[in-house]
């Protein structure tokens, strides 16, 4: 990370947010990948306009500390409360402001059968461009969520299709079947409500018997 000085860079805490161990590490790699390689700068093809230059290490005079905090390709971001909350890539209102056409997948925890058995509260969103449906976005809160963006990130970055999700196999009884849910419901919007209709009064219906069964 060059700044305005092209004989000083920075890593870690004293770039500002997110103050993690992970995008500190991530950022020393690429400025010192920087200082001793010859590779070229990423730059993003002028017709793609959901990609955002994320080279950690070509800052240079235009050095800006927040940028990399405001760059939502730059790294996954974890939150760990309770629920957790992970994100990665563009927000559909992001995505708007870019001009892209998006749409989005929502799948409930209480779609897939590892919610329904251990933990049905939470969601999985994708947001994707309508224009050829590729994924540009995930957002999760629930269980686990810190964990299942990494998986989401690959998906942004290859540029995944939603069909590209739809038509792979996820073992039963873990949570990344989410993506295959939100993948469909972001193709069929129609069924995906009704789905997520049924499932959220099944997971009401059991929530109220709980509480009964407690008394």
């Amino acid at each position: 990370l060059q700044t305005s000085n092209p004989k000083v860079f920075a890593a870690g805490d004293v770039l500002g947010r997110p103050f993690l161990a992970s995008t500190g590490i991530a950022q020393g790699v690429a400025a010192v990948d920087f200082m001793f390689t010859e590779n070229e700068p990423f730059q993003c093809n002028p017709e793609d306009k959901s990609c955002i230059e994320s080279n950690l290490g070509t800052t240079g005079a235009n050095f800006d500390p927040t940028s990399l905090a405001s760059n939502p390709f730059s790294f996954p971001v974890g939150i760990w409360s309770s629920p957790e909350a992970s994100y990665f890539g563009l927000s559909a209102q992001q995505a708007k402001e870019n001009g892209i056409d998006v749409g989005e997948g929502i799948a409930l925890y209480s779609e897939c059968l590892r919610g329904v058995m251990f933990s049905p509260n939470g969601l999985l969103k994708l947001v994707f461009d309508k224009s050829d449906n590729a994924i540009i976005g995930v957002h999760i809160v629930g269980d686990d969520a810190c964990e299942l963006i990494h998986y989401g990130m690959e998906l942004v970055r290859s540029r995944c299709t939603l069909q590209n999700v739809t038509s792979q196999m996820y073992t039963a009884v873990t949570f990344h079947e989410l993506y295959r849910i939100a993948a469909a419901a972001g193709l069929d919007e129609a069924a995906a409500r009704k789905r997520r209709a049924a499932a959220g009064k099944a997971l009401t219906a059991l929530n109220r018997r709980k509480r009964f069964t407690s008394w």
